[in-house]
Order: C-alpha cells, then structure tokens, then sequence
C-alpha cells in the first residue's frame, strides 16, 4: 500500500520518514500534545460560525506566522485564486465552495503540490450522495486558517436544502503568502489550478467532476474509490441470536490471502493510529413489517429443505423461457436462524468482481426485524498484510466503503420491490450510497492514551474522522475502555467494548432511524419546492400553453410521493412502537455511562418528536396538493369556458352564413329560372333574329305568317320553350346532384401496432391527395389522404380513404373511409364491407399483423334477424357475391342458414325485383341451385349468377361512374 510514515504531521515534523518500529509512541504523543496545548491557547472560539451566517473568526490572540506550515501558505493560495473580496460597494464578492476545494486538494494531493492523505468519505453533491476521495488533513488546516483569521468562511443554503460552506481569502491571508510563500511553491500551485492561462473551474456533470476551461476539460478522479484486499468473517452479537443456533462461519484459515494482493490505493499513508481484533457493526433503517419479514424468509426458503441460495436483484420479466441470463455479482445467502414474522438471521457471501489483483473475502451476517432495523456484522481477519492485529485506519476507511456499498447491494436483492420503490423515492434513486451508521468495536489501540487527548484537532483525530466522520466526543468508560462519537459512528475501544452491545445495539437501531428520518425530512423539503414551483406555474399558466398537463403530472407525482412518505412515517411510529431493546437501560455502571454518553434515551425523545413534526408538514403538503388541484381545475374550467364561448360565437356566425346562404339558395334558383327564359328567349332570337331570318322568304312563309302574325302564339311558343329549356336545366342540375348526393362512410378507430416501412411501400402505390403532419412533445400524428382508382374492387366506386397515424411510435390510430354514389340507386358496398377490404389489404401489404387486422375486422356487431334471433358478426359479416349475366361488378349479400325461398328474397331485395322475377341461381361457373340443400352447401365468397326476368338496371350501372368526392 505504499510507504507508511509515523508521526502527527509529516509537514510540521523534522524527523522525517522512519519506520513505525523506530518511533516512540511516547515521543510522538509528547510532540501532538504540546502542539495541540499551543493551539489551544491560542485559540479559544465557542462556535465556528456566527448569527450572521459568517464563520467566526474572532480570537484572543493571533498565531504567530511561524504556526503556518508551507501546506497552509499553498492552500492559502490556493483560495487566493478562486476568491475576491470586494473594495467597491459596485463590486461582487467571489467565494470558492468547499466541494470544489475538496477536489482541488485532492488533485494538489494527486499532483504531489500538498503532503496530505486521502480516504473515500461519503459526501452529497446536489441530490446525490457520492463517495470522494476527501483528505482530513486538508479539511483540518481549511479550520486552521479560517480560525487563524487568514480566511473567511461564509454558511449558504442550495435550493436542495443542504448547507455549504464557501471560503475568502482575507486581507491579512493576502499579506501572509506575499511574505511567506516563495515563488516555486506559488508556481506549483499554479501549474494545478491553471491551464492556458485560464484558471480551471470544478463542474459536477453527468455523476462525475470534471476539471474545463472554456479550451480544456479533464476528469477528476476524485470519485474513483481505492480498493484494498482484505478477509472479513460473518458476525453477530448473541443478543440478536437464538440460543442454540448454528455456529457461523469464519475465515479466519483464508487469512493470509489478503497479504500478498495489492491495493489500488495511490497515495502514501501516515499511519497514527492502528486498532486489533476489530468487529464492526453496521446499521440501517428500511421500511419492514410483519409481511415484508414473512415474505422476505419465503423469498430465501427458511422453511424449505433446500434454504438459501444463489441470488440477484434483476427481476425475471420472461418467466417461461427456459434459459435466463444474470449480471456477474451473485449474493449467496444461508440461512441462520429465523421468525416468520419477527426477524430472520443469515450469512451472506458477496460474489462481486474486483480489479486484477484485488481480493477481498466478504462474509457478512445480517440480521433484518419487523421494525426495520438492519444490523450488518462481521469480524476483520486481514487487511492487506495485516492479520488480527495492527489494522490500519486509513485501510479500514476504504473497507468500510466497500462493505456499505456492497450491503447496500446485497439488500437490493433481497426486499421486495415495494422496499424498493420507497427507498427510491426517499434517496431519489441513489440508494446503492445511502449513508448508513457505523459502529467498531476493538481489543486495542496504539497508541493507548485517554479519550480526550485523541480529539487534538490534529493528526490523531484527522485519521478518527475518515471512519467516523467528523468526531463530536471522546470518553473514558473505564480504566481500559473509551468511546468516540462522530457523525457516521462511534468507536469502542477496550478489552470489555463487547460487553457492551445491547447498549450499542440500542444505539445503532435509534440512530438508524435517525439518518433515515434525517433523509426524509429532505424529502419533504423537495415536495415543498416542488409545490411552490407548481404554484408559480399556475399563477402564469397563460405564459405557457403546456402549463396545464405539467401541473396535473406534477401533482400527481408528487401525491403519490405523499402517499409513500405518509407509509413510511407510519412504519417508522410503529418500529418505536414494537422494538423494545431501546427502552431498557443498563444496569452495570460501565454500560449506562456508555448509555449516557451515547445519549439513547435523547435520540429516541427526539425521534417521537421530530416523526410528529413531519406528520404535520406532510398533513400540510396534502392540503397544498389538494388546494392546488382545485386551482388547476378552476384553470381548466376557465379554458373550457372560453373554448364554448369561441364555439358559440362561432356557431353564431355559422348560423347567420347559413340563412344568407339560403337566401342566396333562393336568389340562385330565381336566377336559374331567368337564366332559362334568358336561354329560350336567346334559341328563338337565335331562329328569328329579327336583323336576319324574318327578312328571308322562307321566313316569312314558315315562321312569321303561321305563328308571329297570329295574336298570343309566338307569346305561348316562347313560354313553352322557356318552360322545357327550365325543365332541362334542372333535370340535369338534379342529375348531377344525385351522382354526389348519397354517401358511405365509415369511421375505425384502430389504435393498432404498424409497420412504418410497409406504410410506405404501401402509399407509394396510391394517389395520394393531401397530407398533413400534427406533432408535440409526445406524439408525432400524420394524416394522408387518396382515392382509390380500382374500382374493380370497390365494386365501381372510388372511395376516399383518409389514415392517421403516429410516425413516432409506429400505430394506426383511426381510418375514414368515404364514397359518393347516386342516391337514387342501391348501395352496391356496404360500410363493413369497406372496413374488412381495407384492412385485409393492409394485412396483405404487411402494415399491419394478421392478428390485429383480424381484430379490427372481426369487431362484433349485432343486427335484428328473422324471429328476434341476433346474428353476430360471424353471420353477418361473410358475404355471397351475386351479379347478373354481363354485370362487370358484385353485389353483396349476407351469408348465413338462408333457404332457397330465402336467398331468392335476398336476391330480389338487392335488386330491387319481387322474388317472382328471380328465375335460376346458378353457382359459377354453371352449377344451377334449385334447394335448400345447395344452399346450404355455399361457401363464404361464393359467386352467384343470376336470371332476373325483365332486368336492365345493370346496364345504366356499367355506364356510371362516380365522381370523386
């Protein structure tokens, strides 16, 4: 794992690197001590912060500049690049974020510009909670020079509701590195923070830091956790076990495995403090009951002979199929011992794979209950060359990593998918890194001195923090024991920590239910922006036409967030309801100082009232998403209200045009009948134009002489000739109304799967008339429009056939389907008729399967039948062809259980004929049907000839040909 060096701090020590065998412990802790008491003296500040939000930075005395090591004076200029501290009331302060300079430290640490050390620590950018590399030691001189008045620290709230601190370099920092910092350790911080002369911003893009200027961008590896080779075995305390149950296992014998693998660790560690036989617990809180307990032990077969196995989080969505495939990263789980619906004990073996060379051995126990709380344990036989003893923090850092992660997968696989789906919603996703508690428990530590002396703000309580997060408490229980708290854990270190475990127990399960409550509390600071900013869109609705959908899906995501949260609050009232190890107290003196110092009986006041507190804010939000949907439903009342008020004028105008068009009907037709007399007037001008014909003899004789010298004849000639010019005229204008007066149509709405590619080869074969596209962010509609030209199908008709579907999703959503024809002559194609020759062409031209086009076509019908019988669609739909002798076309008639008496009424009904003038019905080509059992013999699609006694209305239809529409 590369070279370890001893001692507090390598930067403030003139000793230099030695082996940690030719150190004394004594020496060194003299050395941190009277560091430490300088420091103290000189720095006595109640809290980091003020009430004005600014980091305080008042002291009794200043530190001398000889306190500031050259780490200090880099990082000072460092800050100096990113920050700005105004000197005009026109001018804008500039503040560096701390996440940033975490990653710049570690790239400074990477870069060789700081002598700092590393470990992951689990921090949340934005929603996410991600492990980073973060140093300790950088986030420790961070507080030095912020205490030492060299930097300014300033408290900001994220619109996700986290607290940030941000960081200016002072005046007084400013003048420091212009006295202190010599110009080639200025130049390496420069190389590492500019880039082409432009100075390299921290971007936290797609789950991953990046390091760009406008001309350069680059990773970070700040996210990439080290990994070290290490043998855990399973454990549980026996309070958690029944009595009699199976010995778990151990792989004490797989030991020395780890000692001959590699780490992908890239830096050099100071060890200062190393801890033996170390057992860790690890806790959280998951939504559980008596159901979920009792299906979690059927999911791993507690009762079967066969129990445990093999399993994954992929769900099997073709459970059918006879061969499956998982992921690599299998969790075999055997079973302990259990309750159907109280708890369940097992050992689970993580099957993950590791980068080359890496061999990590996880064995864990896991012990779930009915009130949620999750205890993971196990035992430390190695880590890297270290066996039992001498176990290093910075490599217990990086296994509590992977044991947290690892868990967390491991869980995945096993909670139904309900857990899931409220873990997901509660992390927003990311739950493979929701934070979780840790508690170790050690034989020894080196060095052994008293609890408080290890909080030093220095070296010893830097390498506490990358286990226990930032260290709150120390306290001695005894003479050999002590405790260490911090925000992720505690510590128990003696030679009697483990007697102590109902205690730690108590307090794993409660501050479990803490970080969890802590995380749902954050969710409902989400919900409440989420309300807020629906509220905002609704007051400017009009601004946005989408507004009304994004405001009813935003309502109904978050009223179903509501409805989980109000579950998960409701189980975690009942969890301190049913776990009663939380309120029993220690009797022994050593275990309830351990119970004071913990503060149990605290957390647990704390939870009963802060799970109260949300109840209400949830209670709240409810009302909110309640109040809300009656505002949008007002909105979308109004918009209906100005949509009728459109469609009622709009009918208004449509009305008026309508009794102007009428009156203007009435005008055409008076004008029709002018234009006619004009007509007639205009033939006999045309025969007796006075200029010309009468002047003629033949004139004379034969027009003027025998009509137009007689009183009255040529006035009564000129009528009857206007009166047969009119009746023409409106013969032929009623003729050509009736060629487009009667109509078929036929409306399907399909909603059916298409083949867009098939589509269109298919139009390319058509007329196509007209086309027009309507596309939003959801649906891409096309509709197409042609007539079709053979008429030969369509039984001398030409419909017009009218397709709209959607091109982004590949369905037919509906087809119309119209057909002008004489309205004065029988329908020769029925509407169903249309309908099953059309989608039985798109069946046979592949756009659409044979099984939805049959659906379409086959869609039930009911029609009234002789006696009240109902004949469904498997009668009335199948049809006989029928046509008389010389006919080019078919005529259609239902196909069912007709006899002969019958199919001759069908007939002669088609054909407008009495039955009587039906003579003979020949099947073609020339098979005559005389009796009812030759028509039982008929086929569906049968053609039919037929003799009609004084029938010649085919011959007018083959002269015909409607116009389209």
């Amino acid at each position: 794992g590369g070279v370890e060096r001893v001692g507090p701090r390598s930067d403030r020590s003139d000793a230099g690197d030695v082996p940690a065998s030719a150190v004394n412990p004594k020496s060194v802790i003299g050395a941190v001590n009277d560091a430490s008491k300088q420091l103290r003296a000189m720095d006595e500040v109640v809290s980091a912060f003020d009430d004005k939000g600014l980091v305080a930075a008042d002291r009794n005395k200043e530190l001398s500049d000889d306190f500031w090591t050259m780490n200090h004076m880099k990082l000072l200029y460092l800050i100096s690049k990113y920050s700005h501290c105004a000197q005009t009331v026109h001018e804008k302060e500039r503040w560096i974020r701390k996440l940033p300079m975490l990653v710049l430290i570690y790239e400074g640490i990477v870069q060789k510009v700081f002598e700092y050390d590393y470990a992951p620590a689990s921090e949340v950018v934005e929603t996410t909670r991600v492990y980073l590399n973060v140093s300790q030691e950088g986030k420790d001189d961070l507080d030095d020079l912020v205490e030492g008045k060299l930097v300014k620290g300033l408290r900001l709230s994220t619109k996700e509701h986290q607290s940030v601190t941000a960081y200016q370099i002072s005046p007084s920092g400013l003048a420091l590195i212009s006295k202190r910092l010599p110009d080639e350790e200025r130049q390496l911080v420069d190389d590492l923070c500019i880039v082409d002369g432009k100075l390299l911003q921290v971007v936290w893009e797609d789950k991953r830091f990046l390091l760009r200027t406008m001309t350069f961008s680059r990773e970070s590896t700040v996210t990439d956790a080290e990994d070290v080779s290490y043998v855990v075995s399973p454990y549980l305390p026996k309070t958690l076990r029944r009595v009699g149950g199976p010995i778990m296992s151990s792989n004490a014998h797989r030991a020395s495995e780890s000692a001959t693998k590699e780490s992908t660790i890239r830096d050099d560690l100071d060890e200062v403090i190393t801890i033996s036989n170390v057992t860790i617990l690890i806790g959280e809180w998951i939504p559980f009951g008596a159901n979920q307990v009792v299906e979690l032990n059927l999911k791993l077969g507690s009762n079967e002979r066969c129990q445990g196995g093999y399993f994954t989080a992929q769900v099997d969505d073709d459970s059918t199929n006879t061969q499956c495939e998982v992921p690599t990263g299998l969790t075999s789980v055997s079973i302990l011992d259990h309750d159907m619906t109280r708890f369940t004990n097992i050992e689970a073996e993580v099957y993950y794979p590791e980068d080359e060379g890496i061999v990590q051995i996880e064995h864990f126990g896991i012990h779930t209950r009915m009130d949620g709380t999750i205890v993971y344990g196990l035992m430390i036989e190695s880590v890297m060359d270290r066996i039992l003893e001498n176990i290093s923090l910075d490599n217990l850092a990086r296994l509590l990593v992977d044991v947290h992660v690892d868990s967390s997968r491991i869980m995945e696989s096993l909670l139904s998918n309900h857990q899931r789906d409220l873990l997901d919603m509660i992390f927003l996703g990311n739950t493979l890194n929701r934070d979780k508690v840790n508690v170790i428990i050690a034989d020894r530590v080196v060095p052994k001195m008293s609890a408080e002396r290890y909080l030093d703000k220095d070296a010893f309580e830097n390498e506490l923090r990358q286990v226990l997060g930032d260290t709150q408490e120390a306290h001695d229980l005894g003479d050999h024991d002590i405790v260490i708290t911090g925000s992720h854990g505690i510590m128990l270190i003696g030679p009697h920590s483990k007697m102590q475990e109902p205690v730690m127990l108590a307090f794993l399960s409660l501050r479990s239910r803490d970080v969890f409550v802590h995380n749902v509390f954050n969710r409902l600071f989400i919900i409440d922006d989420t309300l807020k900013t629906t509220r905002q869109l609704i007051a400017k609705y009009e601004q946005d036409p989408n507004s009304i959908p994004k405001i009813r899906h935003t309502l109904s995501e978050t009223s179903k967030d509501i409805i989980l949260l109000e579950e998960v609050l409701l189980y975690l009232r009942e969890s301190l309801e049913q776990d009663t190890s939380i309120y029993a107290e220690p009797t022994d003196e050593s275990g309830y100082r351990l119970y004071q110092v913990l503060k149990v009986k605290t957390i647990l006041n704390d939870l009963h009232v802060r799970i109260e507190d949300m109840q209400k804010v949830l209670l709240g939000a409810r009302h909110e998403v309640n109040g809300l949907r009656q505002m949008a439903d007002t909105i979308a009342e109004t918009q209906m209200f100005r949509l009728q008020e459109e469609i009622r004028g709009n009918s208004s105008d449509m009305l008026q045009q309508l009794k102007i068009n009428e009156r203007q009907s009435t005008s055409l037709d008076v004008m029709q009948v002018i234009f006619a007399g004009s007509l007639a007037f205009d033939i006999l001008d045309r025969l007796t134009g006075e200029w010309s014909v009468v002047h003629t003899a033949w004139a004379r004789a034969y027009i003027v002489d025998p009509f137009m010298s007689k009183p009255m004849l040529w006035f009564i000639i000129s009528m009857m000739v206007w009166f047969g010019v009119g009746t023409g005229v409106f013969s032929m204008m009623r003729d050509l109304n009736d060629r487009t007066a009667g109509v078929i149509t036929y409306r399907v709405k399909v909603n059916k799967g298409i083949d867009l590619n098939a589509l269109d080869d298919f139009l390319s074969r058509k007329s196509v008339i007209s086309e027009d596209g309507d596309a939003d962010s959801l649906n891409a509609n096309q509709k197409v429009s042609w007539i079709e030209k053979d008429v030969s199908r369509w039984e001398g008709y030409q419909p017009k056939i009218e397709m709209i579907y959607d091109v982004k999703h590949g369905f037919l959503l509906s087809v119309y389907m119209q057909v002008t024809r004489r309205a004065s002559k029988p329908a020769r194609l029925r509407p169903e008729t249309m309908k099953m020759r059309f989608f039985t062409e798109l069946q046979e031209a592949g756009v659409m399967a044979p099984d939805d086009a049959a659906e379409v076509i086959d869609n039930t019908r009911r029609r009234q039948t002789r006696q009240g019988e109902l004949v469904t669609i498997e009668d009335s739909s199948v049809f006989l062809k029928v046509r008389v002798p010389g006919e080019r076309h078919y005529r259609e008639i239902p196909f069912g259980r007709q006899s002969y008496l019958e199919l001759r009424e069908e007939i002669a009904h088609k054909f407008e004929c009495k039955p009587v003038q039906v003579l003979q019905v020949f099947k073609e080509p020339d098979i005559l049907i005389a009796d009812d059992d030759d028509v039982s013999r008929l086929k569906p699609g049968t053609v039919l000839e037929v003799n009609i006694k004084n029938f010649s209305g085919y011959k007018s239809a083959q002269q015909e040909l409607p116009a389209p529409p």
